[in-house]
């Protein structure tokens, strides 16, 4: 293969590799024209008009990679691609962008009949970030799909809008585990006070990651807290030290560090005479950094 690949001849090759039949082949035409650069640009933008969709789809992932903003028109056109892998990526490519002329295409993809496509224009839109998108990423917090919603929470954290907070709230309630997962995620970035109760409630899941994450978000959220609730965060908190999960012990010892509290000081310390016990290294390293941290504060 070419390892210097800057001729126009050994881009069009590389492109033509991109149908082989051959996955390892597409695979490594793809990242090398991904590493070609600007050179790239024009030609994989000229492969997503290619009339074979392997094609079209991998040049969309390369012109992410590169991240041209040459590429955002053609790409955003790509989104109404008749086929659906196409969609999906091109979605996630002007994500990787990030540039504003793709919001309002990607917020109308939110409601493209491809759930991956409406999966990837949710996480595009936080990747980037406009605040535009907050009204139509609530909305699509009730999409069918559980994958969807996951993504949507996730973009919501991204955006910031605290209009999101009891939408993401209501989402902790989730009959799947990883729209609860993300949305603690997101109400852990979002830093407002309304979600601690939530958030506690969250502590009880019986999603391992979603305890994890809303141990995390009570962490987070100390230092905003206006209605009193961070005490019954600590409380929680310290409850948490003693969860099943390893994962969730060692977020809540996090989180307890963040908070400054002297009186977890015990709690903690009983915390890392178990971690030494059953040498579980991360669990001890993130105990010692909150008594650390307890300590450099007094």
């Amino acid at each position: 293969m070419v390892t210097n690949v800057d001729d126009t001849n050994a881009l069009r090759a590389l492109i033509d590799l991109l149908n082989d039949e051959d996955a390892d082949v597409q695979q490594t035409a793809s990242v090398q024209l991904a590493e070609s650069g600007n050179a790239a640009v024009p030609l994989l933008i000229d492969a997503l008009s290619d009339s074979r969709w392997r094609v079209r789809y991998l040049a969309a992932w390369a012109l992410g990679e590169i991240g041209d903003q040459r590429a955002v028109e053609p790409l955003i056109v790509a989104l109404s691609d008749a086929n659906a892998n196409v969609q999906e990526w091109a979605a996630r490519a002007l994500g990787e962008i990030g540039d504003q002329r793709a919001v309002e295409p990607l917020i109308k993809a939110l409601k493209d009949n491809d759930p991956s496509t409406r999966r990837n224009a949710a996480a595009a839109l936080g990747w980037i970030g406009h605040g535009s998108a907050a009204q139509p990423l609530i909305a699509a917090l009730e999409d069918g799909e559980s994958w969807v919603r996951s993504s949507v929470a996730a973009a919501l954290g991204k955006i910031g809008d605290a209009s999101a907070i009891e939408p993401l709230i209501k989402k902790l309630s989730d009959r799947d585990e990883w729209v609860r997962h993300n949305a603690a995620h997101a109400l852990g970035t979002l830093r407002d006070s309304r979600a601690i109760n939530p958030l506690i409630g969250a502590l009880a899941d019986k999603g391992e990651w979603v305890r994890h994450n809303a141990a995390w978000a009570l962490g987070e959220i100390r230092t905003s807290d206006v209605t009193g609730s961070a005490d019954l965060a600590f409380e929680a908190l310290l409850g948490a030290l003693k969860d099943r999960s390893v994962n969730v012990r060692r977020s809540a010892a996090e989180a307890l560090g963040k908070f400054g509290d002297h009186r977890a000081t015990t709690a903690l310390k009983g915390a890392l005479r178990e971690a030494i016990r059953d040498h579980n290294r991360s669990l001890q390293n993130a105990v010692t950094n909150a008594l650390y941290t307890l300590g450099s504060e007094s």
